[in-house]
């Protein structure tokens, strides 16, 4: 079975109103249940080996595209049940993220303005990485963005809402929307003072 990505929909009865008030309210997590075999005659040691794996994995690929990844959020392993003398099997409940996102993009590097094509389906929430000096604004499809660079550069996380130098929180030096990348062009345009920026563009599809 191949999942898909499912909308979360309020449906509100107005009196009056022809049908209901239709409220978009995001996107609903995606669930994967998976059996799985171990071959081996010490089943435990495997186990011991890859149980810690399966618990701290952040991203999950199937081979059966392995041009997408899914951003795991909990895992839940059952217990392993004999089938045979070398043979084990136990069964696997992900929770994921509800899009797929592409695999191997690479930074997208700009030392001048332009633009950034979204080759996915859907929106995505880029990681920025904007370096200069001073009190600077970086536009995104007419949105700016005001960034007080104090340091080498700030890190912009429209995943996270977060915006941060190192590991220390940021919100405070940037003022304006965090941005996201339509489907398709997207300009970017860099002010007078950024001298590079740096996007992991996180392109993903329904």
């Amino acid at each position: 079975m191949i999942l898909t990505t499912e909308r979360v929909i309020e449906n509100i009865e107005v009196d009056g109103r022809e049908g209901d008030l239709t409220l978009f309210k995001g996107w609903k997590d995606m669930t994967f249940n998976l059996k799985a075999v171990i071959w081996a005659k010490d089943v435990w040691t495997v186990w011991r080996t890859i149980f810690p794996q399966i618990l701290n994995a952040k991203t999950v690929s199937f081979s059966n595209d392995p041009t997408v990844f899914y951003k795991m959020k909990t895992v839940k392993a059952s217990g392993l049940s004999q089938v045979l003398s070398t043979m084990w099997e136990f069964e696997l409940e992900i929770t994921s993220s509800p899009f797929r996102y592409k695999a191997d993009v690479p930074l997208i590097n700009r030392t001048s303005s332009g633009t950034v094509t979204n080759s996915g389906n859907v929106y995505s929430l880029p990681r920025i990485k904007v370096f200069g000096s001073g009190t600077r604004t970086l536009t995104i499809n007419g949105k700016p963005i005001i960034l007080n660079l104090q340091s080498e550069y700030l890190m912009i996380d429209s995943e996270l809402k977060e915006c941060f130098y190192g590991d220390v929180a940021a919100n405070n030096l940037m003022t304006g929307d965090f941005p996201e990348f339509r489907v398709g062009s997207n300009t970017v345009t860099l002010g007078t003072g950024i001298t590079k920026i740096e996007i992991e563009p996180r392109w993903r599809y329904l």
